[in-house]
């Protein structure tokens, strides 16, 4: 039988991780809203149009099923924390995520309220954003620690790639929203990799488009010496993966968003599936980061191994 993770039942290992999926979710349906300007489409708050259930317009529809998906998610996060508390204090790689991502509720449900009541302006949209990949990153965190297996050591400059690249993908995310609040979207036309007929022509506005296109090259290369890596036995393998294939899609969807042009039903395909991309990017550095432990402490200087390698690795050194 393979290592049990940490003491954690199977119950909450997949508890925790329905809520990072149902958090996911939650930010990929935020970006439909987005996309299709749904935003006020419950102009009241925490009603919608004067009654709890819309189903008179579509965009009170995609709203309200945006509200719907926060109110499992509370649940979900509540319970995660509730249960982290009583059963794995000792877990501090358990417990203060799961403890932040309660805290973040009540302070992103206000963001959402001022966003409605002040009718959708641009930065606090990118900021309810940024926060709500806050939330995300705390939620997947606690989900991915209470996955960890004993004997799942990393090497430290693995463990130090992997934070630093999370760092990176924070500032991506950070800089993307920048963009969207700008309208920045299409300030390079249907130009890519130039912009306006050179690297970075047409004002502030291209200039903000391009460093976010040259900041996902740097993720980029990042996750892919994290695959590197985790294929040379610095790391697990599984999740040392994931990042630059979810990447490599994510820039994919980034580039046919400029190339289609930001008209037509298309491109808000494009844009919702590039906002869920995000997350997913996101989300996956943020496991890999809980996965790879502290890069300062003990825990990430031995090399990775599958639970029982390593007990055999310790039992042949003890001889």
């Amino acid at each position: 039988m393979g290592a049990r993770p940490f003491g954690t039942s199977r119950g909450f290992r997949f508890l925790a991780l329905g809520s990072a999926l149902a958090a996911w979710a939650l930010v990929a349906v935020g970006g439909v809203v987005r996309v299709t300007a749904s935003g006020l489409g419950c102009p009241h708050w925490p009603l919608c149009t004067g009654k709890a259930i819309p189903l008179d317009e579509q965009k009170s529809v995609i709203e309200y099923s945006h509200r719907a998906v926060v109110a499992l998610v509370i649940v979900l996060v509540l319970v995660v924390a509730i249960l982290g508390w009583r059963g794995y204090r000792s877990r501090r790689d358990i417990l203060w995520p799961a403890l932040t991502a309660v805290a973040l509720v009540p302070f992103q449900a206000f963001l959402g309220a001022v966003v409605v009541w002040l009718e959708l302006p641009g930065w606090v949209v990118a900021f309810h954003f940024v926060v709500g990949m806050l939330f995300l990153g705390t939620v997947s965190f606690a989900a991915a620690a209470a996955w960890r297996r004993p004997g799942q050591w990393v090497t430290r400059s693995f463990a130090r790639l992997a934070w630093g690249t999370l760092l990176a993908a924070l500032a991506l995310v950070s800089l993307g929203a920048a963009v969207v609040a700008v309208d920045a979207d299409s300030a390079c036309g249907t130009q890519w990799p130039g912009c306006n007929g050179s690297l970075a022509a047409g004002g502030g506005h291209a200039e903000l488009q391009v460093a976010h296109r040259m900041l996902a090259y740097a993720v980029a290369g990042l996750a892919l010496a994290l695959l590197v890596m985790a294929l040379r036995g610095m790391g697990p393998r599984l999740a040392g993966s994931l990042p630059v294939v979810v990447v490599l899609v994510q820039m994919t969807f980034g580039v046919l968003i400029v190339v289609v042009g930001d008209e037509g039903r298309t491109h808000q395909i494009l844009q919702a599936l590039h906002v869920g991309g995000a997350a997913a990017v996101w989300a996956s550095l943020v496991a890999l980061a809980a996965l790879s432990g502290d890069p300062r402490g003990e825990r990430a200087s031995r090399p990775y191994a599958p639970a029982g390698v390593s007990g055999m690795h310790s039992a042949s050194g003890a001889s």
